[in-house]
């Protein structure tokens, strides 16, 4: 592991400059504040296009498993990895796991027992869309192997993307609900 677990948290970084003892000069949350708030629109903008993008795709492969094909085809094709960003296979790093998900605007709990770290979170990405826009099309039971009907194209994407990078060290289980948390499960090798 890189990090300590002071680092494993889901606290965006408006929040922990706010928590600051001395406090933070208020001119410079403020930019800080601004700052992150463009980054949020960028970023939502950005799940956007991938939402649609995903859609238009699938629709036009059309078949049975459109979906699974376009999302195999996304994680076949990527040329830009996750490796140096959280590690790969039985060798992820919860630490650079949890900045990930702080990047990516996700607020929730991180709780570590042994070997395993859980991250229990109100996606900031696709989630975030799903809160949005609660009629985005969703994928059918057995249409996208090891994704639960009833979840967004988005989430089959994530599911699917971190099951072929971890090798199952860390594993997803999205929600039933939008309003619901999702859980990413880390297991490290001892």
């Amino acid at each position: 592991m890189t990090g300590e677990h002071e680092e494993l948290h889901l606290r965006q970084l408006p929040d922990q400059l706010r928590a600051l003892d001395p406090p933070v000069d208020p001119r410079v949350l403020a930019l800080v504040e601004a700052e992150h708030a463009r980054w949020r629109g960028l970023h939502d903008r950005l799940v956007a296009l991938i939402v649609q993008l995903i859609d238009v795709a699938a629709d036009a492969t059309g078949g049975e498993h459109a979906v699974d094909d376009v999302i195999t085809r996304l994680i076949g094709e990527t040329t830009v990895g996750i490796d140096d960003l959280v590690g790969s296979g039985a060798q992820v790093d919860p630490v650079e796991i949890a900045a990930l998900l702080r990047a990516h605007g996700s607020v929730g709990t991180v709780t570590s027992v042994g070997q395993v770290t859980t991250f229990r979170h109100a996606c900031g990405s696709g989630g975030h869309y799903w809160r949005d826009n609660p009629d985005v099309a969703k994928v059918a039971d057995g249409e996208v192997p090891g994704v639960p009907g009833e979840r967004p194209r988005y989430c089959a994407r994530c599911i699917r993307s971190i099951a072929a990078h971890a090798h199952g060290a860390w594993t997803v289980t999205p929600p039933d609900e939008a309003e619901d948390l999702c859980t990413w499960q880390v297991t490290v090798s001892p």
